[in-house]
């Protein structure tokens, strides 16, 4: 015990109030954990634990390089987030992207620029065209809506590229 153990202001005593000053103690340890928890999680949110932020933001990209992703891993449900999808391929030439997994189970697209040349479903996902520059690049900017709880697992692929693994979990 430390010197302020044995201040008078910290014994128990019965007059003018009865005070257990071992139970106020532990009250007021409790209390400073939870202003901890508290600061803690202030600090996660604006980190980007919660949505937007430094912990949050990720880019992906294959092992050839041919696809890059730009996303956030922590959404919120009924929240909008963009996505950033680039593909290399032949110069302007019309690049397949398949969106698989998860991502249309917990996500609504909300927007698609610029609109693929073409598009169709698959069992577990989307396939795009797009139409690459004169450079080879086809970059798809998306805006998603988060419409789930949990995690979700998906993956981008470019025909003939290395697939991208994305995973993003939504809070309620």
């Amino acid at each position: 015990m430390s010197r302020d153990a044995d201040h008078p202001d910290l014994h128990s005593r019965q007059i003018p109030i009865r005070e257990d000053m071992a139970y106020q103690r532990k009250v007021w340890r409790f209390e400073r954990c939870g202003w901890y928890a508290l600061v803690l999680c202030m600090v996660l949110g604006l980190l980007g634990l919660f949505s937007r932020g430094p912990i949050s933001s990720q880019d992906v990209r294959s092992a050839d390089g041919a696809v890059r992703v730009e996303y956030d891993r922590f959404h919120r449900n009924g929240s909008t987030n963009p996505m950033k999808v680039s593909v290399r391929g032949a110069p302007e030439a019309t690049v397949e992207v398949e969106l698989n997994g998860e991502l249309l189970e917990g996500f609504s697209v909300e927007t698609m620029q610029p609109p693929p040349l073409r598009a169709r479903s698959a069992a577990q996902g989307l396939h795009l065209w797009l139409q690459a520059d004169t450079q080879g690049q086809a970059t798809l900017y998306l805006t998603l809506r988060g419409d789930g709880l949990g995690l979700y697992r998906s993956t981008v692929k470019a025909a003939g590229a290395e697939s991208v693994t994305l995973t993003q979990f939504i809070f309620p």
